[in-house]
């Protein structure tokens, strides 16, 4: 029960992170994008950052279940 609290609140804190990170990159970087070149520099930044959002909380996750099946 400890665990699942843990790893929720885990889970919010990378995804709180990642919002805050898309929002900036949007904020900071897009309305100055006229040329495609730069937009799709964005749009990869925002990519990279959803991948790394999934990456994130998929550990959180993955890692105390691989450490159940070796104890």
């Amino acid at each position: 029960q400890r665990q699942m609290c843990i790893r929720d609140r885990l889970t919010g804190l990378i995804v709180a992170v990642g919002i805050v990170v898309a929002l900036w990159i949007i904020i900071k970087r897009l309305p100055s994008a006229d040329d495609p070149q730069e937009k799709n520099e964005v749009y990869k930044a925002l990519g990279r950052v959803g991948g790394l959002v999934a990456l994130g909380a998929a550990i959180v996750w993955i890692l105390p279940w691989l450490y159940g099946l070796f104890t």
